[in-house]
């Protein structure tokens, strides 16, 4: 009897102990990735999938998206300090041809893609803790003469949400 009092307490204390935001909701949005929308470069209102795109980021070894042909992404940008601008690159591989008898990949294309931008951390709530937001967000497509991204447009310089898109690339 002793320790289904001693239980029934402790339960007690545990409800009347946690406040309402001791934990996190899943819909409490956290902080956001940067969204890139592909679109045709001679048609620039269509989108356009890119076929068998791989991305991964510079400096790392475990692909974010493997061979998936998509017309949109979603990348994680890198946060730090805020008193300074970060970067962060991506390496975006488009397959472009296959041997037909082997059904082999024959050709790809690397293009390298770097994001600059300015982390502001805000805070959520006590469960949730902080979460980043990226300001002045600039986009640069790195020139090798080969580029199957020919140029883009940022559609939002601050990236807040994931409810729209932020970048759209031109191929």
């Amino acid at each position: 009897m002793k320790k289904l009092n001693l239980l029934t307490l402790f339960l007690l204390c545990l409800f009347l102990c946690c406040e309402k935001d001791d934990v996190c909701p899943a819909s409490t949005l956290t902080t956001p990735h940067v969204i890139l929308i592909f679109n045709d470069a001679s048609n620039i209102d269509n989108s356009k999938s890119v076929r068998r795109l791989s991305v991964i980021g510079e400096d790392n070894t475990v692909e974010i998206i493997s061979e998936s042909t998509t017309d949109s992404i979603v990348l994680p940008l890198r946060f730090q300090d805020t008193t300074t601008f970060a970067t962060t690159r991506f390496i975006l591989t488009k397959d472009a041809d296959y041997d037909t008898d082997d059904d082999e990949l024959t050709v790809s294309n690397q293009d390298i893609i770097e994001f600059s931008y300015k982390p502001e951390f805000v805070y959520v709530s006590r469960a949730c803790g902080y979460k980043s937001i990226f300001n002045q967000l600039e986009i640069t497509l790195e020139d090798d003469g080969d580029n199957w991204m020919l140029y883009s447009q940022i559609l939002n310089e601050t990236v807040e949400n994931e409810n729209e898109a932020h970048v759209v690339i031109y191929h």
